[in-house]
């Protein structure tokens, strides 16, 4: 059963190879109707045909000149790699001891706001439950039918009139 299965997968791959193989050839002879794709293509393979013989013939020549070549190459792009990665080293280690550490502080105030922010919510509030007590107060006692009166010893004046209450005469009297 398995066989079967691994043959009908095989024939579906082997179609869809076929598929692009049929269409990257009529794609490109398509292309290839165009004169200025075609200039460009005959161009193109003339200078990749030019450079792979001149280096043919220049490893054919000269082995080892090209073989040093290569190998200074591949020296040079491996120490620019690796000071790139030490650039990323030190970038990293710059992000994390700067950069971290501020948003850890950040964090620490802003918490610390919160705290304070709340601390505050809740004076606030007892500070509103105070008022409405003494609101509370006011409405019962007027309620009760409580109405302000003069205290005694206290200045009635009507305007244009000098008296005062019998109470404040007599005090000034007995120090006079």
């Amino acid at each position: 059963m398995q066989t079967t299965t691994t043959t009908v997968k095989e024939q579906k791959n082997g179609k869809l190879v076929k598929g692009i193989l049929v269409g990257a050839i009529v794609g490109g002879a398509v292309a290839m109707l165009d004169s200025t794709t075609r200039n460009k293509v005959r161009s193109t393979a003339g200078n990749v045909k030019n450079s792979s013989r001149g280096f043919y013939t220049r490893v054919k020549e000269n082995p080892g000149e090209v073989k040093d070549d290569w190998m200074d190459r591949i020296q040079s792009a491996s120490s620019v790699l690796k000071e790139a990665m030490n650039d990323a080293q030190s970038l990293y280690e710059k992000v994390n001891d700067e950069v971290v550490d501020q948003v850890n502080q950040v964090k620490e105030d802003s918490t610390d706001v919160i705290s304070t922010a709340r601390e505050a919510g809740e004076d606030l509030k007892d500070i509103g439950t105070k008022v409405k007590d003494a609101g509370q107060e006011v409405t019962d006692s007027s309620e009760q039918g409580y109405e302000p009166t003069n205290t005694p010893g206290s200045e009635t004046r009507t305007p244009g009139s000098t008296t005062t209450s019998p109470k404040t005469n007599s005090g000034l009297n007995e120090r006079i």
